[in-house]
């Protein structure tokens, strides 16, 4: 009996017990961002910062000493100059009655060549007549020849007295601004001193290092550095003044402390009446190398930097690709095989740590 309960107990839960039904796995589903696929000529542009400085500038010194007598009204600090008006006046007495000594001087030795000329002039014809020596010619030759001499020099002296004299009048060498003014009215210079500088504010240019990679890309022979448009931006409180330039030439050497190449660009119409001044700060916007029949997408659309995946028939592909360049955020792609991304191919963007080829995914 007890045996006939315990079979039939144990009948009772096998046949009363759960089945375990397998449930097939869900596939996950992986929500991506995409861009989609576009080939185009692309030319990003560099953002650099530098410095403007002016490339004619010059340092005005006196030539001659003396008291100075009088100072032009704008020859002052920020002072705005024309070419050829009078900064400075230094007393010419000295220098007057030195030029009119040499004048002097100068007619004693015109007439003293008058009178040796009229002796040789006789003694050549005494001499064709036999009447005197040979010796007698030669001295009234070479005293000719010495007064002539003489005459010469004193031209020279004249001409270097009238330097002087013009010297005391210190005139502007070009338009420009006034700075660094060092001398004022009544003060005693030597004639070396220096007494201003002048900058032409018609020829300012930028100063801006770009890196050897940046170099690198900017000397290919289609386009070349040289003459490559650029735009300079000056901050000037809540205002900033815009102006046009090209680059005119590259440093001769490597700047070892940036690590590049300094590049120097003249600026589009600028005058001395030109609010920017030489030492401002300024950013330079200038555009980079010309890349052609690429694909522009998000650097994080990148895997181990030379792949991508397509979001085709809901699943994901990889494609490998070349990298021609970067902007920003930004990577400039090629197909490692011409062809194999076509345009309008979702490329996606989002950074997946899991899913691979064949994943199920669906854009976000």
């Amino acid at each position: 009996v007890i045996l006939a309960v315990a079979f039939l107990i144990g009948f009772y839960l096998l046949a009363t017990k759960k089945q375990l039904v397998p449930i097939a796995p869900q596939e996950r589903v992986w929500a991506v961002d995409v861009v989609p696929a576009s080939y185009a000529d692309v030319q990003p542009e560099l953002t650099l910062y530098g410095q403007i400085a002016a490339s004619r500038s010059s340092e005005l010194r006196a030539q001659v000493a003396g008291r100075i007598i009088d100072v032009s009204q704008n020859f002052r600090d920020g002072g705005i100059v024309e070419k050829g008006d009078l900064l400075v006046s230094v007393d010419p007495f000295d220098y007057e009655t030195a030029l009119a000594e040499q004048r002097s001087i100068l007619k004693e030795a015109e007439i003293a060549v008058r009178q040796s000329r009229r002796k040789y002039d006789r003694a050549v014809e005494l001499h064709a007549e036999n009447n005197v020596s040979d010796e007698f010619l030669d001295d009234a030759e070479l005293n000719l020849r010495q007064q002539e001499a003489r005459l010469e020099q004193q031209q020279i002296a004249v001409k270097r007295a009238e330097r002087d004299m013009r010297e005391t009048l210190v005139l502007a060498p070009f338009s420009g601004v006034v700075s660094n003014l060092e001398v004022e009215l009544g003060q005693q210079i030597s004639g070396s001193d220096r007494l201003a500088d002048l900058i032409d504010l018609s020829r300012l240019e930028v100063q801006f290092s770009l890196s050897n990679a940046q170099f690198g890309r900017l000397l290919n022979p289609a386009e070349g550095l040289e003459g490559r448009p650029l735009k300079v931006s000056w901050q000037v409180g809540n205002d900033s003044l815009e102006f046009g330039g090209r680059v005119s030439r590259a440093g001769a050497e490597i700047t070892s402390s940036m690590g590049g190449v300094m590049v120097y660009a003249g600026i589009d119409n600028t005058d001395r009446f030109t609010q920017i001044r030489p030492g401002a700060l300024v950013s330079v916007t200038l555009a980079d190398k010309l890349y052609r029949d690429v694909l522009r997408v998000p650097s994080s659309a990148l895997y181990s930097d030379n792949t991508v995946y397509i979001v085709r028939d809901n699943r994901l592909q990889r494609e490998p690709v070349e990298v021609v360049g970067f902007a920003g955020g930004d990577a400039f792609l090629q197909p490692a095989e011409p062809g194999a991304i076509a345009n309008g191919e979702l490329i996606v963007t989002t950074q997946l740590r899991e899913a691979g080829i064949g994943a199920r995914a669906e854009v976000r």
